[in-house]
């Protein structure tokens, strides 16, 4: 285990390197067409993974530019997802009954195509949704969310607070993975978060990683793996504390964090949760390891698989161009020359090309009658939904998953 040169950019001590990628594409960064232009000049980086294990925070260590991830072309629409809609209207629905119609606004951090905060559009609550990613925040506007076009830091809190106010309510889900300066965003919290209000954040849950072995949580864009440890040192450093937790079992298992500036009483869950990271050894570098172990015997056993059926002369297709599969085929050598296609039903994403490994993407309308041998399930954290789906359109394949090892379902 190598240390870095680098700091964590929660507690600023020195980090260990674990886990080298290679250079990798940007998960998002999507091509609209294959030929030696676009493919010569293909972005790439190098992509490490380091851990803290005096915060458990683990994160890359050299992070993209952020408007090379995030602007005019960002691939990931949120409303695509019929789970995801039901999902956060039940949180909608819980953060209302802690607001004042008439008096509170709530902001959302991360708004992406007004997924969440259409809710409270839609029953004319006040709100403020921040991105930014210029083409999902048009669509956000056009779906009638107050959204701006900005990355939060503490100059844009300030710009908002000017207007707006003090917010009651901000809520961040799946977004504080994404940004790199943590730092920035914790001052802005603190400067706009009223001091009677509530920080609501979710993100994927680094224990449940370390579970399954998912090999593809970490790309460009998701550059933090959170824990309760690691969100605890980072906010209590601008006086705001945790107080609660809630677990969900999306993105393959995910945390929801709740934060206020008041000494609130902590929950009897949130103490649990912080029992149950000691006693798996979150600070253990030895735990990390076999992570890394994990991630790495996932990508061998679907890379063999996958010649091997080829070889056979079986059509191999995916099913969800996202960006987590953006690691899992560039880490494993799995390209055009191996799948045919992804199916996806992302208007923004068809007829174009995945990163990296130039898989075309096609209409997910089109599965039924292509019918291939074999589909990876790339989007296996909407497992359900999509079967589901594509039973009641009689459609015929043998699904293959591999998190946490290769399985094959036989359902259509």
């Amino acid at each position: 285990m190598n240390k870095s040169d680098c700091l964590c950019r929660v507690c600023s001590s020195t980090i260990s390197d674990i886990f080298d990628f290679g250079n990798m594409p940007i998960a998002n960064n999507l091509m609209p067409v294959i030929n030696d232009t676009y493919t010569k000049n293909e972005y790439k980086y190098n992509m490490k993974i380091g851990v803290c294990i005096n915060c458990s925070s683990l994160q890359i260590v050299n992070v993209p530019e952020k408007e090379l991830m995030f602007n005019n072309q960002y691939a990931y629409f949120a409303s695509q997802s019929e789970f995801m809609k039901s999902h956060f209207e039940k949180l909608g629905n819980k953060v209302m009954q802690l607001m004042d119609k008439e008096k509170d606004y709530i902001l959302e951090i991360g708004s992406n195509d007004g997924i969440f905060l259409k809710y409270f559009a839609d029953k004319q609550y006040k709100h403020l949704g921040v991105d930014a990613s210029e083409n999902v925040v048009e669509t956000a506007k056009k779906n009638g969310v107050n959204a701006l076009c900005s990355f939060f830091d503490e100059e844009t809190s300030i710009e908002i607070n000017n207007k707006y106010g003090k917010a009651k309510i901000i809520v961040i889900t799946n977004t504080m993975h994404h940004i790199e300066n943590c730092q920035e965003v914790a001052k802005g919290i603190n400067n706009i978060l009223a001091e009677d209000g509530t920080l609501i954040i979710e993100d994927p849950y680094l224990l449940d990683m370390y579970k399954i072995g998912s090999i593809e949580q970490v790309y460009a864009e998701h550059n933090f793996i959170w824990s309760l440890h690691s969100y605890k040192t980072l906010f209590e450093k601008h006086s705001i504390k945790l107080f609660d937790v809630e677990h969900f079992d999306t993105h393959g298992g995910s945390m929801r964090y709740y934060f206020s500036k008041q000494n609130l009483n902590k929950t009897s869950t949130m103490q649990e949760y912080i029992n149950l990271e000691l006693n798996n050894k979150i600070f253990d570098i030895n735990t990390f390891i076999k992570f890394q172990e994990n991630c790495i015997n996932i990508s061998k056993e679907l890379y063999n698989f996958v010649v091997s059926k080829s070889k056979e002369g079986k059509i191999i297709a995916g099913y969800g161009a996202t960006a987590k599969s953006a690691t899992t085929l560039n880490y494993s050598n799995i390209d055009k020359n191996l799948i045919s296609c992804i199916y996806d039903s992302t208007p923004f994403k068809i007829g174009k090309y995945t990163p990296g490994t130039h898989i075309e993407i096609k209409d997910a309308k089109l599965f039924t009658k292509d019918s291939p041998d074999y589909t990876i399930l790339f989007a296996w954290n909407h497992k359900k939904e999509i079967i589901e789906k594509e039973k009641n359109n009689k459609s015929k394949t043998i699904w293959v998953e591999y998190i946490p090892e290769l399985k094959l379902t036989y359902e259509n």
